[in-house]
């Protein structure tokens, strides 16, 4: 999409496809360099991160949200040239979105940091690792239009996530936290509600590509299948 030409990471798909690799890389070898050392507190160093990317979530729910509207977006389904300037607001914030993918290696980090190694599933590492790469797809190819529901839904859940991350830190909170036990539901509520939206723009096609469709619907489904699994064992 000429729209996003010259944005940062965009116009290439090294710097991506290399700063996966170094996440897997840290994953391998920092589980080796803890093996036989204590596990790091973080204390603070997790409570500024979590606040930081609860608020980045925020800002991109609200963001979202009043783009949209101003576009006069379907929910429905919604092309990627209708909208004009709140097309370029959207895809402004998708960027973020793809940004706060690799910002969000970090919870992976911290987790060998800690020796929480029982977090580091199958499932954490697919999740943080593909979504990062196919964001970089989605930015240079269809960066604004139907892409926009599946991150406003998931901001929305990141807000509730990384808040109770946060206050989880800090023990005197802990009793609070009385969403703790929701969240892997509200999780799976969001890819099924992304799934039917996604299927909505391919029963009534309004001109976004079909083939993006059905790529969104098959990677929502494996997210639910390991989700699914998570949330029974």
């Amino acid at each position: 999409d000429t729209r996003v030409r010259g944005w940062f990471l965009l116009d290439s798909y090294l710097p991506t496809f290399f700063l996966t690799g170094a996440y897997l890389l840290c994953i391998w070898l920092g589980n080796k360099f803890m093996k036989n050392r204590p596990p790091f507190s973080l204390r603070a160093h997790l409570i500024v991160y979590n606040l930081g990317i609860t608020l980045l979530s925020l800002y991109m729910l609200i963001e979202l949200i009043l783009a949209t509207w101003e576009g006069g977006y379907n929910l429905q389904c919604q092309n990627l040239h209708s909208a004009g300037e709140a097309d370029i607001r959207v895809a402004k914030v998708l960027w973020w979105y793809y940004f706060s993918k690799v910002i969000e290696f970090m919870d992976t980090i911290f987790f060998v940091l800690r020796k929480k190694t029982s977090q580091i599933t199958f499932l954490h590492v697919y999740h943080h690792a593909t979504m990062f790469n196919i964001w970089w797809c989605v930015l240079n190819w269809i960066p604004c239009g139907q892409s926009f529901f599946g991150p406003t839904l998931n901001s929305f859940i990141h807000v509730l996530m990384y808040s109770y991350y946060g206050l989880s830190v800090i023990p005197s909170m802990r009793k609070y936290l009385w969403w703790k036990k929701y969240l892997t539901q509200a999780q799976l509520i969001q890819f099924l509600l992304t799934i039917v939206h996604t299927l909505s723009a391919a029963v009534k096609p309004c001109g976004f590509p079909f083939g993006c469709l059905m790529f969104q619907s098959s990677y929502m489904a494996t997210l639910v299948i390991l989700f699914i699994n998570f949330y029974i064992k």
